[in-house]
């Protein structure tokens, strides 16, 4: 029987809740009984009563349940029964910012994760943290309305999930949610580029895909680490601060600095190691950013790939898109490159490998970035949507050149033209969201 419930209103009792037989018997009722409801974090002692005068499905709560846990009658909801609770939901929360003001022109965007509304029912709510009472366990957000496809505004208990889509939340945030809801917070942590270097480095699966990497104490670090490897990349340690800095050493006396993001490139003439020092100062603060190999150099022909990997409604990881640079043509020459969908294809001929080799080494890209989140995973923490970025080189090598966890973009797929899978891999990540929600 399907479980999503046509829900009315009973205006002329109080604290009960009436369920269609077929319903109850579903759910293991077959007389009068007492029962908690809760929808989110909040419940209601209530008593459960059988009518076979309701639709099949039907089931009817009283006005003053209804409006005491403020249950949406116009979503999809889902009814289930846990012990001596009666649980209606799936109510998963999207907290996509600090500031209300902030997240209302995210609303449009976020409607893509309700694109398949209709495979994850439920109530989904936006809210940001300044609109959260955490005396009363109530927030103020946004909840979707499949009927008019539009956001409303209203006031809630806390959800049942919650689903961090920014990086402004405060430890002391996710604990007050974790000791309300428990462990169903999910991309709530933060750990620095070099806390999660260390933790993939003492892996047997994973350390030998990771390039040199140190920390930049001082200029004398980057100095050194450049007469090692004269191309390599230094990261902020932060890593929702996206900028990276390229530093090549063109020859013993001269220095070429390049943003990543802004493309902007300055060369530098030094005479001495003072000099040089000088140099990187204005562009680093000790302590604060990572010293990296970087592969892809000039002369060395690389291909980067981005592997989305996301956790299903069974709780386990999965690569969902693989995703590259396509080739470069007259027609966008000077431009940024395609992004393409990445193929066992492309694998064969750029490293002329047979069909065989070429099919093992693209399932061995995936099994890294599956390895490489778990690996973050055991640190202790609870996130469930990543990107990893992965390098080979033509000699075969593969190097993992970034894991992103920030509520990674995964409009890549969109861009390379591939729009059902980017609603598969939102749809995926609420449905994971859904199972947190005990649903």
């Amino acid at each position: 029987m399907d479980n999503v419930i046509l829900l009315s209103r009973n205006t002329t009792n109080s604290g009960i809740l009436t369920l269609h037989p077929k319903l109850a018997e579903s759910m293991g009722i077959t007389q009068i009984t007492a029962r908690k409801i809760r929808f989110g974090a909040k419940t209601y002692q209530s008593i459960v009563e059988i009518s076979d005068e309701l639709p099949l499905n039907g089931a009817s709560l009283s006005e003053d349940i209804l409006d005491m846990l403020n249950i949406p009658q116009h979503c999809s909801l889902e009814i289930k029964q846990k012990g001596n609770e009666i649980q209606i939901g799936p109510f998963i929360g999207l907290l996509a910012g600090y500031y209300q003001s902030s997240i209302k022109k995210y609303l449009e965007q976020l409607r893509d994760y309700v694109f398949l509304y209709h495979e994850i029912k439920g109530a989904i709510l936006v809210f940001s943290l300044d609109h959260v009472d955490k005396i009363n366990h109530t927030v103020k957000g946004y909840l979707y309305n499949p009927r008019t496809k539009q956001w409303e505004e209203g006031t809630y208990p806390y959800p049942a999930s919650i689903f961090v889509m920014t990086s402004s939340v405060s430890s002391a945030w996710i604990q007050h949610f974790k000791s309300v809801l428990g462990d169903v917070v999910f991309n709530d942590f933060f750990h620095t580029r070099l806390s999660i270097h260390k933790k993939l480095a003492s892996s047997i699966g994973v350390k030998c895909y990771l390039p040199d990497t140190n920390l930049y104490g001082s200029p004398q670090d980057l100095y050194y680490f450049l007469k090692k490897f004269p191309n390599l990349t230094v990261k902020p340690l932060n890593n929702a601060n996206r900028s990276a800095i390229r530093v090549y050493l063109k020859n013993s006396n001269s220095l070429v600095i390049s943003n990543l993001r802004t493309m902007e490139t300055k060369t530098f003439k030094f005479n001495n190691r003072d000099q040089a020092f000088s140099i990187f100062k204005q562009y680093f603060k000790d302590g604060e950013y990572l010293i990296q190999e970087s592969i892809d150099v000039t002369g060395y022909r690389t291909m980067t790939i981005r592997i989305i990997t996301v956790k299903d409604q069974s709780g386990q990881w999965k690569a969902m898109g693989l995703f590259t640079r396509g080739e470069q043509s007259g027609e966008n020459e000077g431009k940024l490159m395609p992004l393409v969908k990445f193929q066992k294809e492309m694998v064969s001929d750029f490293l002329q490998q047979s069909d065989l080799y070429a099919s093992l080494t693209y399932q061995e890209l995936t099994h890294i970035a599956i390895d490489t989140v778990k690996e973050i995973e055991s640190m202790g923490v609870h996130f469930a949507n990543a990107a990893v970025d992965v390098i080979i080189g033509e000699l075969g090598d593969i190097w993992i050149s970034e894991i992103d966890y920030f509520n990674p973009s995964h409009e890549i797929a969109l861009v390379a033209g591939y729009p059902n899978l980017y609603y598969e891999i939102l749809k995926t990540n609420m449905l994971y969201a859904k199972k947190l929600a005990d649903f």
